[in-house]
């Protein structure tokens, strides 16, 4: 058994320990309430535009299908993976580091060229070590997440594609369920696909809580509706398209940033819980020890005493 001086050391610190996890909780919990206002808040309007950019892509003629859903045969593969750029945030960068790292090795078995966009810092210390062709990295975002954040990277994206250097763009991301549940998922973003942003969209609306409501709007909205372009077809699907690219690359961020700090503040509460834990444990073993001691004090004073008496 320990000492008891070496218990009480061990208390003092274990407390100190749960002490400062207890406030990274609370300033997890902080962000987290603003992070997933703004991830709830903005679903609506992803939905909305997306919704408007999968019927435009099945209403297009083939003449005015821009770069931005054309199929390419050959070329290399994009995949973006977010991460957060900071630790201690439990399960949410494991996660989704697994699933990346699967998808890469599944397309580097067919023999395709995969280059890595790391979004956050973990990604990109992630596969540095694992030898990874890194195209691009975008790290220190705000703690919640801003247009300005996530502008960079959408057109990095877009005109990479443009370019022709890819031949598709996927999304590797964590998307908020709710705060204890979080799912890490892949989209594919570019070329355009109507059915693709339809499994975005679907993803977007909650299936109970707020903004549930949504999904049976929906039902009315997949009729197919005639548009009127001018002044020419490509021209308003060209511009439109990359201003909704940019939108569906927003709101995966912000799901992604809602998660994080769901996560983070998570695991900072069973980190403070488990703390509390070790105090009672720890204080049980003192209590224990300090009984032992008094034990061994009046067993001593009991034989001297005898000791003395036999003389």
């Amino acid at each position: 058994m320990l000492s008891q001086r070496h218990l009480k050391n061990k208390i003092q610190a274990v407390g100190n320990i749960g002490q400062m996890t207890r406030a990274m909780e609370l300033v997890a919990a902080t962000k987290m309430r603003k992070a997933q206002e703004r991830a709830l808040e903005g679903r609506p309007y992803a939905m909305h535009a997306l919704t408007l950019l999968s019927r435009m892509i099945r209403s297009a003629s083939s003449e005015a299908a821009g770069s931005l859903w054309q199929r390419r045969a050959k070329g290399k593969v994009c995949f973006v993976v977010v991460s957060s750029d900071k630790g201690l945030a439990g399960s949410f960068n494991g996660a989704i580091l697994k699933m990346a790292l699967k998808y890469l090795e599944e397309r580097m078995k067919n023999n395709e060229i995969v280059e890595l966009v790391a979004v956050g810092k973990k990604a990109a210390a992630f596969f540095k070590k694992k030898n990874a062709n890194i195209a691009a990295e975008f790290t220190q975002f705000s703690d919640v997440l801003t247009l300005s954040d996530a502008f960079p990277l959408s057109q990095w994206l877009l005109h990479e594609y443009e370019k022709g250097t890819y031949k598709e763009i996927n999304f590797c991301s964590t998307i908020f369920v709710s705060a204890l549940v979080q799912k890490p998922h892949m989209h594919p973003l570019l070329p355009l696909d109507s059915e693709e942003l339809e499994e975005i969209v679907d993803a977007i609306v909650p299936q109970k809580g707020r903004y549930a409501e949504l999904k049976i709007e929906r039902v009315s909205e997949n009729e197919s509706i005639a548009y009127l372009l001018e002044p020419s077809p490509q021209a308003i699907l060209e511009e439109l398209a990359r201003d909704l690219v940019e939108v569906a690359v927003l709101h995966l961020l912000l799901e992604s940033n809602a998660s994080e700090h769901s996560a983070r503040m998570l695991a900072m509460k069973n980190a403070s819980d488990n703390a509390m834990d070790l105090i009672d444990t720890l204080t049980l073993d003192l209590n224990k020890a300090r009984q032992a001691a008094i034990t061994q004090e009046l067993t001593e004073i009991s034989t001297a005493k005898e000791a003395f008496t036999y003389e």
